[in-house]
This record gives C-alpha cells, structure tokens and sequence, in this order.
C-alpha cells in the first residue's frame, strides 16, 4: 500500500501565502478634489520576492487591463517601456526612487507612475504600491493589500488595487491626506530593501510603522518575522507577542513565537505556542513540523512520527515534513516506509538532494544497487557535495 506525504520548505519566507484583502490608501490629490482628464498613467512590473516568479508582472498586468478603458485615463503600452529600458539603462521595477519615476515619467509622457511589490512573508502575502506625480516629484497615494489565501487571491487583489488606484488618479477617494504621514509611505520602501536581500535596511522602516500604528498586529508580526530572519529571537518573540496581544486570532504570531523558542533550545515553552497556532489555523503544516521536530530532539521518536504525518496532512506539499519523517523511518529500521515517504517527496520536488540521499542509502542497504546508482548520479548533478556522502556511504556500508 503506498503512502502520500507531501511537502514544501518551512523557512519564514514561506510562512505565509496570503495577500491584504483590504486595501488603505493615503490619497494627496489637487485642490479641486480631482485630477485632470485624460491624464496618462505608466505602470510598471512589481517586484516579487517569496512568490511566484511570475506573480509581480501578473499583479501588474492585472491592474493595468483594469485601469484600461476608462475615459480619464491613458496607460503607457508596456512595449514603451522594453525600448526605454534598453535605450536610458533604467530600473523600471523594484525599489524605484521618485527620482527616476519622475525622469522615466517623463520620457514617456506620463502624469503619473505607478511602482509596487509583492512579498510573502510565510502565510501572509502583502502587495504595496506607490503612485508619484511625475510633475512634482510628489508621492500621492501608498496602497496596500494583504490576503489570506495565498496567490489564489490575486485576481481579487488586483481588481481592488486598481480600483482604489482609479479612484485616486480620478478624483474619487476618501478625505485628503500627506502620504508621508501614514505608516503605508514606508511600507514600500521597507518591501523593497527587503526584496532585495537587505534585510538590516528593512528594519528601520518596519519599526518606524509600528511606531506610527502601535497597534497593528500585523505590522509586528512581519517585524518579527524579520529579525527572526536575521537571528535575533529574543527581539522577534517579543515582537510575535506583541502581535499576538493585538490580534488573538492572528496564528502566524504564535506561530511565530513558538519558532523563536524552539531556535532557543526551549522546547517546552515553545509547545503551548505551537498548539495554540494548531488550533487557530488547522491547516497550517509547520507548527505540526515543528512539534515533531521537537519530539524528535527529545527522542520521542513516535510522537515525533505523528506531528509529521500530520503536518502532511495539513498540508500534502510540504517537502520538510516528508523529510523528516522518512528520516524518522530510516532511523528505525522501517526501509520500505521510508523509501515510499522519500518517494512521495520526490514527485513534488524532483531535485530535493536530502531526499536523493536518503533514498540512495536506503536502495543501498536493500540490495538494490542498480536503483542506488541512479540516485548517485542524479545528485552528482544536483548536489555534488551530498553526492560524495552517498558515494562513500555507499562504500563503507
């Protein structure tokens, strides 16, 4: 009888996969409460980072044939931009300054220029948008979403942003306000650093919005999630606590905070975190993963056993648990239940080497040499390093 187990990675990155359904704009528009007709708006692709690839330019694409049609407003063909970018040398998506939103604004005839980003953060995917007048160099509107529901939302989101955007451009938006006021002028400039790698520049801006709205509990769970990333745990539990007193229901913040302990060596502490994240969001695979992992270091080994499948459970992608639990199987002796775990693992992902390795040992000791070579020579293009582990496994068994 064969087994299904499946799995993907379990680092904060991944988290989340969820985009806000609920978007707040800091508009700053003309006296007269609207702009000028026919203004022509440039829309760039975002920048995505934990995603999809795709999932920047499919956001932008999105808002773009949107906005498209509408009597006020012209949009710059994405072709325009292909040439510009080859011809000036410009970054047209990213953390783009308004210095060169103004001057690319500019060379296409823009009124407006739209920049944005989509990150996850584990479960919780956020998209942020700025739009700048390119007359006065001025940042008009922040705009944010975050989802729930990972990518499968994005349809949603996007007709959502572009309308909010539309509403913005076109003179239909709330109560006027100063961008760099709201806690939402920073979130782009907070994303961007962190989409590029450099999360000790991030931090700043994340802490400066948690000043700014003390009590937003989602903003102290992705600052938590930082510097959980950065390896200060101490700070980050503090900042999962914090969010988890703001929003009791927010599973990602115990989650959080039992990570943090678990990096400390306290198992035990880190135990009512995790279930408490069990029991708010089911269906969330890595608190499972980690309660086992838990066991597993105190050598409960079937305890450990059963967190594990049931992080599959929640779960059937999640490579880290099938991983752990065939390496559970291996240790105790349990090849064939190893071997299909391990096999399960490579169906999602094919080129995973602790997965190749484990089952090359386990084709080893079974006599089945053929079939261990075969997983030899597949790591030796994946992985050659864990490729000579298995090579002088193999010879020394």
């Amino acid at each position: 009888m064969r087994t299904k187990f499946g799995g993907c990675a379990g680092s904060f990155a991944r988290f989340v996969a969820t985009l806000f359904l609920c978007v707040l704009l800091v508009p700053c528009v003309p006296e007269n409460g609207r702009a000028d007709a026919a203004v022509t708006l440039a829309v760039t692709p975002f920048l995505a980072q934990g995603t999809s690839i795709q999932l920047g330019s499919a956001v932008s694409e999105a808002i773009t044939s949107e906005l498209v049609g509408h009597r006020d407003l012209v949009i710059v063909e994405r072709s325009q931009f292909a040439a510009l970018a080859k011809e000036h040398r410009l970054a047209l998506s990213g953390l783009v300054d308004e210095k060169t939103a103004v001057r690319t604004g500019k060379l296409v005839g823009a009124n407006y220029f739209l920049v944005g980003a989509v990150t996850r953060f584990g479960s919780i995917v956020v998209a942020t948008a700025r739009l700048v007048d390119v007359r006065t160099a001025v940042v008009l509107a922040s705009f944010e979403r975050i989802s729930r529901d990972g990518e499968d939302d994005i349809a949603l989101a996007s007709k959502n942003l572009a309308a909010d955007i539309l509403a913005t451009v076109t003179g239909k938006t709330p109560a006027k306000g100063k961008a760099t006021e709201d806690y939402r002028y920073y979130l782009y400039e907070a994303l961007g650093r962190y989409n590029l790698g450099n999360l000790s520049a991030s931090i700043p801006f994340w802490e400066k919005m948690t000043r700014m709205s003390p009590g937003h509990a989602l903003l102290r769970f992705i600052l938590g999630g930082i510097l959980f990333e950065s390896g200060r745990y101490q700070d980050a539990l503090l900042a999962a606590r914090q969010a988890a007193m703001f929003d009791p229901t927010l599973a990602e913040a115990s989650l959080l905070a039992g990570k943090c302990y678990f990096m400390m060596g306290d198992y035990y502490k880190a135990t009512p975190e995790l279930e408490k994240a069990m029991k708010l969001a089911p269906n969330l695979p890595e608190p499972y993963f980690l309660m086992g992992q838990s066991y597993k270091n105190r050598k409960r080994t079937e305890e450990a056993a059963d967190f594990f499948a049931r992080a599959v459970a929640a779960d059937d992608r999640y490579v880290p648990a099938y991983l752990a639990l065939g390496q559970v199987f291996f240790e105790v002796g349990a090849l064939d239940e190893a071997a299909e775990v391990l096999e399960d693992a490579l169906e999602i992902d094919g080129e995973n080497a602790e997965a190749q390795m484990l089952l090359g040992m386990i084709h080893s000791l079974r006599g089945e040499d053929a079939k261990a070579r075969r997983m030899l020579s597949a790591l030796e293009k994946n992985d050659p390093n864990k490729a000579k582990q298995l090579r002088k496994w193999m010879e020394n068994k």
